[in-house]
């Protein structure tokens, strides 16, 4: 990936598929090896141009290119201002953008190329790097914006005031701001976190995440009650069931909450397979209800005392009928079904509180369908909601 990628931008090709066959010949290569569970990387970049590559297929690329760059960074400025020319490029004219997970992959070592990606921007703005141009500029300049590095910050707040493109002045100023989000791309270690963890985050500014997987939004009491009296809520639960057992069918998510507004990200996997990936921004202004519910919070508590009572009536009528009949027998298997619902009772009673931990949050937009994000920790919910401003 790395050596076909940085070729491409050495030759200034917009595809990456040439030489691959070459590549993957003297690399020693089949197609099998080639397989991962977000796809196959050489029919990636056999399909690696801006028009033909979907999201997955430009994640996987861009994520196994900052990994390559992240196995032999550049040393010294030099080489650090060839890597990020190449990067911007690539960026530019192909649909492999990884300087959007070059802080998932480097960490603190990014810092000497973000300067560089700097550098290129403070030429393409003065007109002397015409192999990058203008687009070159905006999209360097995008990833500064998003980057989470105190270098990549520091390199936007000096260029807001040297720069003349206006686009790129408000992409930097951008990055300044306190609502801006960090960059994350899901494949890379450690990036994958925003996917697994709820603990959100409020440090310098950052919008408070939490991480799911999406569930239906909860229905009006009339939809509800005809789902079930007809039986489709039965078959559309056995469906889910069935879809999330059998076709491993997922769909995690994350919520960033910050004070002008939320954004959903999800992706749809099947067979441990990425098909569809999704982003939602919904602006405050925008935004009817956001709630966290404990579904169900009692349910637990009823089921023990329906099976304490169904113990207790059950056993009492053969303790009963086996002291009028004079049975041991029907005795002992009464007291054994009154102890039987009351250990029920007491293990269901404790289920809840074992579990109420968890929480679904809602998100209910003045137009558009509600979003759920379920099996969120009440206390990170709590926490991200409250970063909100009160109507």
């Amino acid at each position: 990936m790395h050596t076909a990628a940085f070729a491409a931008a050495d030759e200034r090709r917009t595809t990456l598929e040439g030489g691959l066959a070459e590549l993957v010949d003297r690399a020693g290569l089949s197609a099998a090896d080639a397989e991962t569970r977000f796809g196959n990387v050489i029919r990636a970049l056999e399909r690696g141009t801006s028009e033909g590559a979907g999201s997955a297929t430009r994640v996987l690329l861009a994520t196994l290119l900052a990994r390559g760059v992240a196995l032999s960074p550049p040393e010294g400025p030099e080489a650090e201002g060839r890597v990020a020319e190449a990067l911007v490029w690539l960026a530019t004219y192909t649909s492999v953008d990884a300087l959007t997970a070059l802080d998932a992959a480097l960490g603190e070592r990014a810092a000497g190329l973000w300067r560089a990606v700097a550098a290129l921007v403070r030429r393409a703005d003065q007109g002397a790097l015409p192999q990058l141009g203008r687009a070159g500029a905006i999209i360097a300049a995008a990833a500064l914006r998003v980057s989470a590095s105190p270098a990549a910050r520091a390199e936007a707040a000096a260029l807001v005031d040297e720069v003349r493109d206006p686009i790129v002045r408000s992409l930097l100023r951008d990055a300044l701001s306190p609502g801006r989000r960090p960059s994350r791309a899901p494949g890379v270690d450690g990036a994958d976190e925003a996917w697994a963890t709820g603990a959100p985050e409020l440090e310098g500014g950052v919008p408070a995440r939490l991480a799911g997987e999406l569930s239906p939004p909860p229905r009006g009491p009339v939809a509800l009650v005809l789902l079930a009296a007809t039986g489709i809520l039965l078959v559309m639960h056995a469906g889910r069931l069935a879809g999330r057992f059998l076709l491993r069918y997922r769909r995690p998510a994350a919520i960033e909450v910050g004070p002008r507004g939320v954004t959903v990200r999800s992706r749809t996997e099947l067979l441990g397979r990425a098909l569809r990936e999704q982003e939602t921004y919904i602006p405050v202004e925008a935004l009817l209800r956001a709630t966290r519910e404990v579904r169900y919070p009692r349910l637990g508590l009823y089921a023990g005392l329906v099976a304490l009572g169904l113990g207790t009536y059950l056993g009492m009528s053969l303790l009963v009928d086996g002291a009028r009949a004079g049975s041991p027998e029907l005795l002992g298997m009464g007291a054994l079904v009154f102890a039987f619902g009351a250990a029920l009772d007491f293990g269901l009673s404790h289920l809840e509180t074992a579990t109420r931990g968890r929480c679904r949050v809602v998100l209910v937009p003045r137009k558009g369908p509600a979003v759920a994000l379920a099996g969120v920790e009440r206390a990170a919910a709590d926490l991200a909601l409250s970063r909100l401003p009160r109507a």
